[in-house]
Order: C-alpha cells, then sequence, then structure tokens
C-alpha cells in the first residue's frame, strides 16, 4: 500500500510574513477538519477544479464566438451579393430639386416594394 502513495512536504518559515499569515490562516480554517494535511489537499483539489472548469467555458466562449463571427461574415457576403445583383436593375428616379421647407416631414409610407426589389429579398432569405 505505501508503494502506491506519493508525498509532498510543505515548510512555513515563520520568520518571513507571508508564509507565517498563510499557515496561520490554512490552520485557523483547517480547524474543524480532521488535520491540516486533509485540508491543504481538499482545498488544492477544489483550487485545481475550478481552474480547469473555467479554462474550459472560456474555450467553449471562443468556439461560439468564432461561430458567430463566420455566421455574420457569411450573411453579410449575402447581403452583399443581393446588393450588387440589383443594381442593374433599379431604375432610380431623379428627384427634382425643391426649396427646403423648414418643417419638412417624413414621406409617406410605402405599401409594396417595387417590382425590381422583390428577387433581391429572395437572395438574402
Amino acid at each position: 500500500m505505501a508503494g502506491n502513495q506519493k508525498s509532498i512536504f510543505i515548510r512555513f518559515n515563520m520568520d518571513d510574513k507571508a508564509d507565517k499569515e498563510l499557515y496561520l490562516k490554512l490552520s485557523e480554517k483547517a480547524d474543524s477538519s480532521s488535520s491540516l494535511t486533509a485540508y491543504v489537499k481538499r482545498i488544492l483539489e477544489e483550487y485545481l477544479n475550478v481552474k480547469t472548469e473555467i479554462a474550459e467555458r472560456q474555450q467553449f466562449h471562443e468556439q461560439i464566438l468564432l461561430m458567430v463571427r463566420e455566421e455574420m461574415h457569411s450573411q453579410g457576403m449575402k447581403l452583399v451579393g443581393a446588393l450588387l445583383a440589383g443594381i442593374g436593375t433599379v431604375n432610380v428616379q431623379k428627384i427634382p430639386e425643391k426649396p427646403m421647407m423648414k418643417e419638412a416631414g417624413l414621406p409617406e409610407a410605402c405599401g409594396r416594394l417595387p417590382e425590381e426589389l422583390k428577387g433581391v429579398l429572395d437572395l438574402i432569405g
């Protein structure tokens, strides 16, 4: 059984302020535990599990961001293609120049799309 066990030793220099504070914190927290060794072992295990979980979440987050960027690029290219396809087919009426009114309102809403633009929506969809 002893051949399957490994051990580490931690020495705290009580003359060193940081070492002393760490030792005192550990012994205070381990008061209810069976031993300081068992407490330190449990804390190390929890710490390493949290670090692993954080790394996995960051990796997942990066994968999602990459997928979203690729999809945005793909959809953007579809939109550009649709707009380019419709450039030569739309007849734009020249708006006669009128003097600006003081309180110009918004134009009336259009009930339907011009026939030339209906194909553009099919390319996007």
